[in-house]
This record gives C-alpha cells, sequence and structure tokens, in this order.
C-alpha cells in the first residue's frame, strides 16, 4: 500500500490520508525506502491520538445503536477498524474517497461501508467494481467476489452501477453478461439468468 501512496504522490494524484497507527507508518515507510514525508506527502489519522476519535465513535453508535451495538462497543472498534475509520472520514466529508481491504474478507469491510455510507437511494445491491488499465483499452470486472448468486434482477442493477461509473470516468460502456453459454447454446439456470438480465 505505502509503495502505491509514493506512486500517487509523485504523480499528484491526490493527497492521501493514511489510517492507522503514526509509529508503524513511519517504520515501514523507512524500511521500504520511500521518501514520503508525513505533512509533507500525506496525513495521518493515528488510531492512537486523533482529535476526531469522540465524534466518530459517537456518530458510529447513533447510526447502529438500534443495532445492538452499544458505546463501549462503538468505541473500541472506531479504534481498530481501520475500514470504519475511514468509511467515517468520507461520511463526515473530510476525505474525497477511499482505498481498503488490503487484507480481510471483502463481507467484512462491506459490512461497515454498507453501515456508516449505505447506499444510494433506489439501489438494493452492493457490488463491487475492478479496472484494469491495459495498453489501448480499459475493462472493467463487476462484481467477481461479493454477490455470490445474483438474481437477474441484482445484475441489471449492478449492470446499470457499473456503466454509470464507467461514464464518471469518461468511457462509453459496452457490457458482456457471462455465463457458459455461448449465444444460447445452454438452457441451464445460469444461461437462462443471463438471458433475463
Amino acid at each position: 500500500v505505502l509503495r502505491a501512496v509514493q506512486v500517487v504522490v509523485d504523480e499528484g494524484l491526490a493527497r492521501p490520508w493514511l489510517v492507522g497507527r503514526a509509529s508503524v507508518i513511519h517504520a515501514r515507510i523507512e524500511k521500504l525506502g520511500l521518501r514520503l514525508q508525513p505533512g509533507r506527502d500525506f496525513d495521518i489519522v493515528n488510531i492512537d491520538d486523533d482529535t476526531r476519535y469522540r465524534g466518530f465513535w459517537q456518530a458510529y453508535h447513533h447510526m447502529m445503536d438500534r443495532r445492538g451495538v452499544t458505546e463501549q462497543f462503538a468505541k473500541i472498534e472506531m479504534r481498530r477498524r481501520l475500514t470504519l475509520i475511514s468509511t467515517m472520514l468520507l461520511h463526515k466529508g473530510e476525505v474525497d474517497g477511499m482505498i481498503c481491504g488490503t487484507w480481510g474478507s471483502t463481507a467484512s469491510h462491506l459490512q461497515h461501508v454498507d453501515a456508516v455510507i449505505g447506499k444510494r437511494p433506489g439501489v438494493k445491491t452492493l457490488a463491487c467494481m475492478n479496472g484494469l488499465v491495459l495498453p489501448g483499452r480499459q475493462v472493467f470486472l463487476v462484481d467477481t467476489h461479493v454477490n455470490y448468486d445474483p438474481t437477474a434482477e441484482q445484475l441489471a442493477e449492478i449492470t446499470i452501477l457499473a456503466a454509470e461509473e464507467m461514464r464518471r470516468f469518461g468511457l462509453q460502456p459496452k457490457a458482456a453478461l457471462l455465463s457458459h453459454s455461448n449465444f444460447g447454446s445452454s438452457d441451464q439456470p445460469s444461461a437462462i439468468k443471463m438471458r433475463q438480465t
């Protein structure tokens, strides 16, 4: 992750905020021999000492108290769940986007994203999109690891949402829905679902 941050800084793409323990971040930068300097190249949200902590755990508790999250649990989670802290930064408008998931399961990260950020009004399905920048073209793969067996309606919604995101990148979307069928050569349930989609 820190090597990616170095590229982001070198290319002038963004001013990153790193969430974690400041001492660990400093040690890893040194170990990797990177040129990154806090304050100059990036900001640190130090989970051991951040003035936003109280406001963050209180906001999280308020969002989740009807789902069984106690004050004590909200305090603990807001210290140890980096994705939760990052979603709160996004929710509060302090950052414009976030990257998470370098370790742990997708479901554990999406749980925090859904709880704090939620879905856009009218959207029912969470899904992920991965982008590949290839020589001469870009390819986006959608929902390869979130929804195990989505319905035709969910697939249609996911495809429409992915197309919207591609347009935000200035790309004209063309969708290919994949199953083991080749233009109607199979009547297996997955092939029928793709035709319905």
